[in-house]
């Protein structure tokens, strides 16, 4: 017997696991976004091609079909509607300007301004804001952002005044808006927190340490755990993670933050997002500590019972996105990727084009070619096979 329906907003490649675990607990799934081939649609009981940041129509669809709930997984764009759902059909969520502030590049730093709370030195600029992207409180190098975004478009890392103003327009073009910002870099250690908090308590946080690809991109190429990170820092970067949902009133909500730790060990928050992360990371968590997020995503949202154990021991384990460094036509070992997933430390290896497909370089979410899970009996040992699995494959363009 059928639970009820789930409203999923998106149908891409990562909102797969979540639309296919919630038919598996029993409910029918609903799915809208606006691009129909999209694979959800497909595995879905009942798709509809509304846009995803289209406030009053995804509500309208919401009256109209009463899911038990709704859930944004793995996409920021879609988080203040989910949001905005909750709150006028009385579903578990988060605030509505919770969620807008969370997904906005500009309000998020305002707010860690305004809290007094690490932030970088920042400037919000937009259309024919030259003379103000080019008169900035700090120095160069820098990081530009579009406000809006997700998947690390149009995000780059300059380092003068030419690179800046060649990159801004581009950063611009990607944001709903036409605003971004120009912030300070903070040099030091990648980190991404995959994390779930339950009537105002933390009761599941993974540290990853994030790989990203070459500069002047900032976009994910991994994640592997146990973090390197010692534990002051680790625990300094939970205490601002829960100071942070806290003021935002998070109570409950998976959540999914990027971090950076800078030389000193104090950790900056670039974003926390009160959703289910992108890039396969529930995977990595499945794999990791044997909790299955999507499961508990949809339990949150539908008001259902979720149990995660108080303590759980990390098995090494690295999630990779392929991706490659220049345009052309995909090109790698297929007899060595063969024998890849023939072993028993690669868990999953798969390309999304095959060999000749005509692909573009890596520098955003929607340029990779694949993905790849790896385990491991040591943090060295899930380096080193990291590693080898990119010597092996001799992934390229050509």
């Amino acid at each position: 017997m059928s639970k009820g329906s789930l409203l999923v907003l998106g149908a891409s490649r990562y909102q797969l696991e979540v639309i296919h675990e919630a038919k598996a607990l029993g409910y029918r799934v609903l799915t809208t976004d606006n691009v129909p081939e999209n694979p959800g649609h497909r595995v879905a009981d009942e798709s509809f091609q509304i846009d995803t940041t289209d406030v009053a129509r995804v509500v309208e669809l919401a009256k109209k079909t009463q899911p038990r709930g709704v859930v944004a997984p793995c996409t920021d764009v879609a988080v203040a509607t989910a949001a905005h759902v909750a709150e006028a059909l009385g579903l578990p969520g988060i605030p509505p300007a919770s969620a807008l502030s969370l997904t906005s590049k500009i309000l998020f730093r305002e707010f860690l301004a305004a809290e007094r709370l690490p932030c970088p030195k920042f400037r919000v600029v937009g259309d024919g804001d030259v003379n103000n992207a080019l008169e900035l409180p700090f120095a160069l190098p820098a990081i530009v952002k579009p406000d809006g975004s997700s998947g690390s478009k149009g995000i780059f890392i300059v380092r003068d005044r030419n690179e800046l103003l060649a990159r801004l327009p581009v950063t611009l073009g990607f944001s709903p808006t036409r605003r971004g910002v120009v912030e300070q870099l903070i040099e030091g250690t990648q980190g991404t927190c995959e994390g779930v908090i339950i009537e105002g308590k933390v009761v599941l946080a993974l540290l990853t340490d994030r790989r990203t690809a070459p500069a002047p991109y900032v976009v994910t190429s991994g994640h592997f755990v146990p973090t390197r990170l010692d534990e002051a820092a680790q625990k300094r970067t939970m205490t601002l993670i829960e100071t942070v949902l806290a003021s935002y009133g998070v109570r409950t909500s998976p959540f999914d933050c990027d971090f950076v730790v800078d030389p000193k060990g104090q950790p900056w928050l670039l974003e926390l997002t009160p959703r289910l992360g992108g890039n396969s990371l529930t995977r990595l968590v499945r794999e990791a500590v044997r909790i299955d997020l999507a499961r508990v995503a949809i339990q949150l949202a539908c008001g259902d019972e979720v149990s995660i154990p108080s303590e759980v021991h990390i098995s090494p384990t690295a999630q990779l996105i392929l991706g490659v460094r220049r345009a052309g036509r995909l090109v790698f070992d297929e007899a060595e990727a063969a024998a890849l997933r023939a072993t028993d430390w690669v868990r999953e290896l798969s390309f999304d084009s095959p060999v000749g497909h005509p692909v573009e370089a890596f520098i955003n979410g929607r340029t990779r070619v694949g993905e790849a899970t790896l385990v491991a009996g040591s943090r060295d040992e899930l380096d080193r096979r990291a590693a080898e699995l990119e010597v092996r494959l001799r992934l390229d363009a050509s």
